[in-house]
C-alpha cells in the first residue's frame, strides 16, 4: 500500500507540476494579451477621432462649396461693356468731369470667376476722382461688384498752375466680375 500511496502522491506532483507550468505560460499569455489589447485600444481612439475629424472636415469643405456656390450666384452671369462704360461715364458726367473713356479689355479666367478689366481715362479735380471713387464703392453696395486695380493721377499739362483747384488726368484700371458657367464647384 506504501508504494501505490508513494506512486499516487508521485502521478499527484508531477501533475500539480504540469499544471503550474501551463498556469505560468498562461499568465504570460495573458500579460501579451493585456499589451496587445492595449494597442488595439489606442489604435480604436485614434481611428475615432480620425472619423471624428474627417467628419468635421467633411463639413468644413461642404460649408466652403456652398460658400462658394453663394458667391457665385451673387455675380452677375455676363458684363455687359455698354453698361459698365456707360455707368463710369455717367459718374463722371454727374460729377462735370471732362472726357470720360472708358476702354474694355480682356477678360481673364479664374476658375469659378471671369474678370475682365476696363481702362477709364477721365479729366477733373483731386476731389471729383475721390467723390467719383465714392460712387464706385456704392454702386458695389447694390450688388455691384467693381474693383480698382491701379489709378494714376497727375498734373494736366494744360492746367492752370495758379488756380486753387488743380485740374488732374485721371487713368484708372477697373475691374469687373462674372461667375464662370462653365466651373462646377465639385471639380475642387
Amino acid at each position: 500500500h506504501v508504494i501505490f500511496l508513494a506512486y499516487a502522491c508521485w502521478l499527484g506532483f508531477v501533475e500539480y507540476e504540469t499544471k503550474e507550468e501551463e498556469l505560468l505560460a498562461a499568465n504570460e499569455g495573458y500579460d501579451a494579451v493585456v499589451v496587445k489589447h492595449k494597442k488595439v485600444e489606442a489604435e480604436l481612439k485614434k481611428v475615432v477621432r480620425f472619423k471624428k475629424e474627417l467628419e468635421q472636415s467633411k463639413k468644413k469643405v461642404q460649408e466652403v462649396v456652398e460658400n462658394i456656390e453663394r458667391i457665385q450666384r451673387q455675380l452677375p452671369s455676363e458684363i455687359n461693356d455698354a453698361e459698365v462704360n456707360a455707368t463710369l461715364a455717367d459718374y463722371a458726367t454727374d460729377l462735370k468731369m471732362l472726357n470720360p473713356e472708358p476702354t474694355p479689355k480682356s477678360e481673364v479666367n479664374n476658375r469659378f470667376y471671369i474678370t475682365k478689366d476696363y481702362e477709364f481715362k477721365v479729366r477733373g479735380t483731386y476731389l471729383q476722382c475721390l467723390i467719383f471713387f465714392e460712387h464706385l464703392e456704392n454702386l458695389s453696395k447694390t450688388g455691384r461688384i467693381l474693383n480698382v486695380k491701379s489709378v494714376e493721377m497727375k498734373l494736366a499739362a494744360d492746367a492752370d498752375k495758379r488756380s486753387r483747384f488743380k485740374i488732374i488726368d485721371m487713368k484708372t484700371n477697373i475691374e469687373a466680375y462674372k461667375y464662370n458657367k462653365n466651373f462646377n464647384v465639385k471639380d475642387l
